[in-house]
C-alpha cells in the first residue's frame, strides 16, 4: 500500500512569509508516506497514534528509541507523533554519536575548532542539577549537552540548542517570563554582568523575541561555569538549524555581534555542516546509513 503525503496547514505561509515552515511540512509529510510508508492522522506530518507510539518518530538505530523512550516515558504527540516538531530531532542528530568515542571527539573538535582529547557523551534534554538557585533559577535546559578534555587538559562544556522551523518566542503578556526578562534584579543579568562575555549597553536587545532564546541558552552555560570554576574552564553554546531557515540564520550573526569575543563561546551549525563533518569522519557504513537517514529526513530541498 502506498500513502499521500496528506493535508497540510492552510497557515504556514501566514505564520512564516519565507516559505520555510510550509515547505518543510511537506518534506516532512513526504518523509511519511514514501520513505517510512505509513499514514497520516489529521495533517500530512503527524503519525497515527500507533505509528508514534511504535517510535517512528526516531532513527531506526544506535538505540535511538530506547534512549528516547528513557527521556521520554510519556508518548506524547510533540514528541513521539509530529514530525515537524524538533523535539525528537536532538536524539536523531546526537544521540549515535554515543556508539563511537573517536568518532565523537573528531566531529566535535572540528565543529568547534578546538583540540580536545577526549569528549563525554552527548546527554539530550539535560537540565541542570538542583538547586535551580543555583544556576537561573527558572529550570532552563538544553536540547543536548556534552563536556569535554582540551590539549591542556582543562574541561569545556557545551550546551546545545536545535531548531527546525522555529522562529522568534513572543512572549506572553503576564507571564513569569515576561516579569523576570524585565526585572534587572533577576539571576540572568546578573550572570550576564559576572560573564563579561557581552558588550555593555545591549541588555534591552537580549530580551527581544528575536535574541532572547538563545541568550537565556547562553546564560545557562555561563552560569555553570561561574557556579563551578574549579570543574569547568569553559562553556560553549552551539546552536543547531537548517540552512533553510533564514530566521534563525539573521538571528545567530545578530546575535554574534552583542558578544565581545564570540570565538568559543558561541559556535552556529547548520544541519547541512553537521552531516558534512560526520560524514567526512564516519567510521563504517552503519554511520553513513544514518546520516542518509539525517539527509533525507531533514534537508529541505
Amino acid at each position: 500500500m502506498s500513502y499521500d503525503i496528506g493535508p497540510q496547514y492552510p497557515k504556514d505561509r501566514q505564520l512564516d512569509h519565507t516559505g520555510f515552515l510550509e515547505a518543510a511540512r511537506k518534506h516532512q509529510s513526504r518523509f511519511r508516506a514514501e520513505r517510512l510508508n505509513l499514514p497520516f492522522q489529521n495533517y500530512g506530518n503527524f503519525l497515527t497514534p500507533e505509528d508514534a507510539k511504535a517510535g517512528r518518530n526516531f532513527y531506526p538505530g544506535f538505540g535511538v528509541l530506547d534512549a528516547a523512550q528513557r527521556r521520554y516515558p510519556t508518548v506524547s504527540e510533540k514528541v513521539y507523533g509530529n514530525m515537524l516538531r524538533s523535539e525528537h530531532i536532538p536524539l536523531n542528530l546526537f544521540h549515535p554519536l554515543n556508539a563511537d568515542d573517536a568518532f565523537r571527539l573528531s566531529v566535535f573538535s572540528t565543529l568547534l575548532n578546538r583540540p580536545m582529547l577526549s569528549v563525554g557523551k552527548v546527554e539530550v534534554e539535560y537540565v541542570p542539577p538542583l538547586p535551580a538557585t543555583n544556576y537561573l533559577n527558572d529550570r532552563t535546559s538544553f536540547d543536548a549537552y556534552f563536556e569535554y578534555r582540551d590539549i591542556e587538559g582543562r574541561t569545556g562544556l557545551v550546551g546545545i540548542e536545535v531548531k527546525y522551523t522555529e522562529r522568534e518566542y513572543p512572549l506572553e503578556a503576564g507571564s513569569k517570563q515576561e516579569r523576570e526578562v524585565n526585572d534587572r534584579t533577576t539571576p540572568y543579568f546578573k550572570v550576564m554582568a559576572d560573564s563579561r562575555i557581552y558588550r555593555e549597553g545591549c541588555e534591552a536587545d537580549m530580551i527581544t523575541d528575536e535574541f532572547r532564546q538563545i541568550w537565556r541558552n547562553q546564560l545557562l552555560g555561563e552560569s555553570i561555569l561561574l557556579k563551578h570554576p574549579d570543574l569547568f574552564a569553559h562553556a560553549t553554546l552551539l546552536t543547531v538549524f537548517p540552512e533553510g531557515n533564514k530566521h534563525m540564520t539573521r538571528a545567530c550573526s545578530g546575535y554574534k555581534e552583542f558578544l565581545t569575543s564570540p570565538e568559543g563561546k558561541f559556535v552556529a551549525l547548520t544541519y547541512e555542516r553537521f552531516i558534512a563533518v560526520c560524514r567526512e569522519y564516519a567510521p563504517s557504513k552503519e554511520f553513513n546509513d544514518w546520516l542518509d537517514y539525517l539527509q533525507e529526513r531533514y534537508i529541505v530541498v
